[in-house]
This record gives structure tokens, sequence and C-alpha cells, in this order.
């Protein structure tokens, strides 16, 4: 924001002093690579592949959606810290604070309690996602020799982790972000070769649902229940955008990030449509022969998630940290309240028998609430009080030059007041599109009605097929370590 004669001096100073440390737009476009990791591109295809040309429109649909409402988020941080300049100083939980300035304090805990039960949630499935890579990578390394189960790679990579979390926010994170994110490009690279050069057999028939074209409304909203859960970057935009120089091009780096991802994801699903059909896998990797080029890409995926999981969390910790009054320098509280929550997610993840079925049901849940609810209303009643902001400013303006200027209150020199010198004020606020002043209230009031029913019809196809699925359930991790520990 320019300074002019409204601007505060030590808020300018303040302002100037972050600037020069914060992201360019193409680190947040990483940052954003970063966070949507190796999934799109190695375990979206088959759930697109099931649906098949609906799959195309669906996530068209999806994460166009998922753009525009990430990028009302911004607008209305944008906004907020031109009405409310000391805002900056609870960036660590910028979506809880846009809450409590649009629907107050009751509003705001709640959404602290959803995110912090989201992002915590979120990074137990790349825990044990990357375990189950490197026991599969051990398997086939071996020739089935090797057999060291997942549940002991869940405490070695946590182990590994832990110390990766103890960086700060995203800004203290860019070497990490661009390791994340030349990963997720190499995997793309190595997955896309083995699609290629492999023979187009898989050893494993189809899955029954993707035979059955029968119920093609429960693949397409599975496939919209997944593609949300994998592309939502809501719950962690915020905390990029407060850390971008310049917070006015988050919507720029939300279409290179998503243009990239999907990219390498559309690329990737149509290889393995062509070469696999609908007896792709879940996974590729489960798909795809044992060659040395699908080693590196499951050692890379394993690496991935665990870097992801810095930038994820980044959110949950700062809040957090903020509520315990810890200093946001680097110091030993940090570590032990990091450490702490590692322990927890590893935990979590070593109880659960089926993380990522109860996944299913949580995100199918919380996505809706952050990723299309909550930014389109939060976003007109942030609009409501921009107009009346403006209106508080012009009475002011009006008060001030009557009693400073001795000027009569009359309507004549009001409304010569107005027109003269109160339309520059109203000139810096940018001007809005026919589209943001007559059509947007629409728009928004669609996608919180669209969304809400399916999210209902998505959380009930979950908890039918967790349901069908309950007997086939084995046993969690940290009842099979007990055991074998108690009969060693």
């Amino acid at each position: 924001m320019q300074a002019n004669e409204r601007t505060f001096l030590l808020d300018l100073r303040g302002r100037n002093n972050y600037r020069s440390e914060g992201l360019s737009t193409f680190f947040a476009v990483i940052c954003i690579l970063d966070v949507f990791g190796v999934f799109p591109v190695v375990s979206l295809p088959k759930a697109i592949i099931d649906c098949g040309f609906y799959g195309v429109l669906v996530i068209l649909i999806v994460c166009s959606t998922q753009i525009y409402t990430a990028a009302l988020l911004g607008r209305c941080w944008i906004i907020a810290e031109d009405i409310f300049p000391t805002i900056h100083r609870r960036n660590r939980q910028p979506y809880a604070t846009l809450a409590e300035i649009t629907f107050g304090k009751k509003l705001s805990s709640f959404v602290t309690f959803l995110l912090d039960l989201t992002v915590f949630g979120g990074g137990i499935p790349n825990l044990i996602v990357a375990s189950q890579n490197l026991q599969l990578l051990g398997l086939r390394i071996s020739d089935g020799k090797t057999d060291i189960s997942y549940c002991y790679w869940i405490l070695i990579t946590g182990t590994v982790l832990c110390p990766i979390l103890w960086l700060g926010s995203p800004k203290d994170m860019k070497c990490l972000c661009s390791t994340s994110a030349g990963i997720v490009a190499s995997v793309f690279i190595l997955t896309c070769g083995c699609l290629i050069f492999s023979g187009g057999s898989s050893d494993k028939p189809a899955s029954p649902e993707s035979l059955d074209s029968s119920f093609p409304w429960q693949l397409i909203l599975k496939a919209y229940g997944i593609i949300a859960f994998q592309f939502d970057i809501h719950p962690s935009i915020l905390t990029i955008q407060v850390d971008m120089i310049d917070k006015t091009q988050l919507t720029k780096a939300l279409f290179g990030g998503f243009s990239a991802t999907i990219l390498m994801f559309g690329i990737t699903t149509v290889l393995a449509a062509l070469k696999y059909g609908v007896i792709t896998q879940p996974s590729i990797l489960e798909t795809l022969p044992t060659t040395i080029p699908l080693h590196l890409a499951a050692a890379l995926i394993a690496i991935q998630l665990c870097l992801t999981s810095a930038v994820s969390n980044s959110a949950l910790y700062q809040q957090m940290e903020d509520c315990m009054q810890i200093s946001r320098e680097f110091n030993t509280k940090r570590c032990i309240l990091r450490t702490t929550l590692t322990i927890l997610a590893i935990v979590i993840a070593e109880s659960v028998p089926q993380f990522d079925l109860v996944m299913s049901l949580i995100g199918g849940a919380f996505v809706a609430p952050f990723a299309f609810i909550l930014p389109p209303i939060m976003f007109l009643k942030m609009k409501s009080l921009r107009t009346k902001h403006l209106e508080e400013l012009t009475m002011s303006s009006i008060t001030n030059i009557v009693l400073t200027k001795g000027v009569e209150p009359s309507q004549e020199s009001i409304s010569r007041y107005i027109r003269e010198d109160l339309d520059r004020t109203v000139e810096e606020w940018p001007r809005s599109s026919f589209f943001e002043e007559y059509l947007e209230v629409y728009v928004c009031v669609f996608i919180v009605f669209a969304s809400t029913i399916l999210t209902a019809a998505t959380s009930y196809i979950n908890i039918a097929n967790a349901a069908n699925s309950y007997s086939d359930m084995s046993n969690p991790c940290i009842y099979n370590i007990s055991k074998s520990l108690l009969y060693w």
C-alpha cells in the first residue's frame, strides 16, 4: 500500500521492515506446490480415470472454485489491512483473525479449533504414506527378502522429521520449499518415464467399483471429495500471503501453483489411462512394474511427504505458540512444543487401523467449511465492512472540515467538499469490475449452497463405505508392536 497523509508513520515503518523479509510471488508459487505435494501426481489419477470424461469436468470445476475462494480470502485480508492497519500484528493466525473481524470471537474460536484439527490430522496421512512407501521400497529392492513394517518406519520417519518442523514460518523455509517442489517435479518426470516405457499391463485386477457403471454419481462424488481434499490450500494460503512482499499478487501465485500441479497431474493421468485404463491402482507406484526409476520415485515421495509437513503444519504451530506466549524467534520452547506434537502424531498414526478411511470422513466434513463456505461468507461481510468504513471516513472528513476550517455546514459546502476533496479518498480503493459489483454476490451464494449439498452427499457415501469395509479393517500398528514385544 502506498503511503499517503492517512498512513500511520509507525505502521508504515513496520510494514517496510516486514516487506523486506517477505516472499516473492515466485516463492509463494513454490510454497503452494509444496503444500499440494506429490499426492495429485501419484494418487489422484485413479479417481479421475474411474469417472471417465466426467472426471475432467469435476476437476476443472472444483479447482476453479478452490482458486476463486482462496483468492477471496486474500482479498479479505487486504481489505482488513486497510480498515485495521494494526492487523499485521496478528498475522500468525490470519484465518481466525478474519473470522473474528467479520462475525465475532465465537466463530473465530470455532475456526481456530477446526483449523488446528484439520492441519494436524492432515499431516498424519503424510507420515503413514511415507512410511508405507519406504516399506514398499525395501521389499522391491530386496525382492521381498527385507520386510520392515511401515509401523517401524513411522517411528523412524517421525524422528527424522522432527528437527525439520522446528523451522519458523514459510518465509524461513525458502530452501526447504524449493527442495520439496523440486522433488515433486522429479517424481513427476520419473513417473511419466515409467509409464511411457512400461509394458502396459498390471498383475492386479481392476477394482469392482471401477468396473461397475451403474453408480456413476458415487464415483463422481468420491472424486469430488478426493480432489477437494488434495487441492485444499485454504488452511495454509493466508499464512503464505501474510509473508508475501506484495500481498495483492496472491491470485497470480494461486494460478501458478494450481496450473503447474494440474499440468503434472493431467499428463500423468492421460498416460496412466492410455497404458492401464481402469486397472490403474489407487497409487501409480502399485501399478507400475519394478524398475530402478520407480525405486527412486518411491524414495523421493517419502522425502517430499516429510518436507511438506513443515509448511502445512506452520499455521498450527504458530497459533499454538502465540497462545502459549512463546517468542517468534528460534528458542527451546518452540522445539519442545513441536517435538511434543510430532510425538502425538506418531502415536495417532500407530493407533489407527485404517487411517485413510478415517481421514476421508474427517476431510469430507472439514474441507467444505474452510474452502467453500466460510470464504464467500466472510468476503461478503468484509465488503459490507469496507462500505461502512468509507461512510465513516466521509462523515469524519466532513466533521473535520467543518470544525477546523470554519466552513458553514450547509448543503452546498458539504457537497462541494465531497466533490473536490473526498473523491480523492475514494479513488484510493480498487475499482470494482462489473462482475465484482453485480454478479459476485450471486456467485458466492451459489458456491455456499452447492458445496453444502455436495459435502452432505459425499459424507454420506464415505460413512456408507466405512460401514461396508469395517470388517476388513486390520489391527493398528500399536497393537501389533505391543504384541510382538510382549511375546519377544
